[in-house]
């Protein structure tokens, strides 16, 4: 499997049958980009996508893992890189949050509204105006997040 690492594509990676991944594919849908999801319960990425976006974001795979509601194993064990990956492929429901992608930009998602900052949603810069002036509706920002 490969992920196709685009601007304009996004591409979200999460564990299907969870209300917070069907807020996200809600929200995805209904904004008719164009999208890619990768439900993990189906089919799992492999273990050089899972430290590829780790490395990205700066974290450890645990951050991704609910460890604590994994009957057999304590959140409080020290699990190595490629034990995470293996945890997650035998118990995917135990994932948090959403990853989504879009070119460069990743952000490991734990509550839906942090996916505005991919629809370049931004009401900093925007001017009140008086009545007697059409209201400015255009960007007048770069590269300021939303959130």
């Amino acid at each position: 499997m490969t992920i196709e690492n685009r601007k304009g594509l996004i591409n979200y990676i999460y564990a299907g049958g969870t209300q917070f991944s069907g807020q996200i594919e809600a929200i995805l849908k209904a904004a008719k980009k164009d999208t890619r999801g990768i439900d993990i319960t189906k089919t799992m990425p492999s273990d050089t996508i899972w430290h590829d976006m780790a490395k990205r974001l700066d974290t450890s795979l645990q951050s991704f893992i609910d460890i604590q509601h994994i009957e057999g194993y304590d959140a409080a064990d020290d699990y190595s890189e490629e034990g995470l990956v293996k945890i997650l492929a035998q118990h995917p429901e135990a994932m948090v949050g959403t990853i989504v992608m879009e070119g460069e930009q990743i952000m490991h998602l734990t509550r839906y509204t942090e996916l505005l900052n991919f629809f370049n949603v931004d009401s900093a810069g925007l001017e009140k105006t008086m009545h007697t002036k059409p209201p400015t509706t255009k960007r007048k920002t770069e590269n300021e997040s939303f959130i």
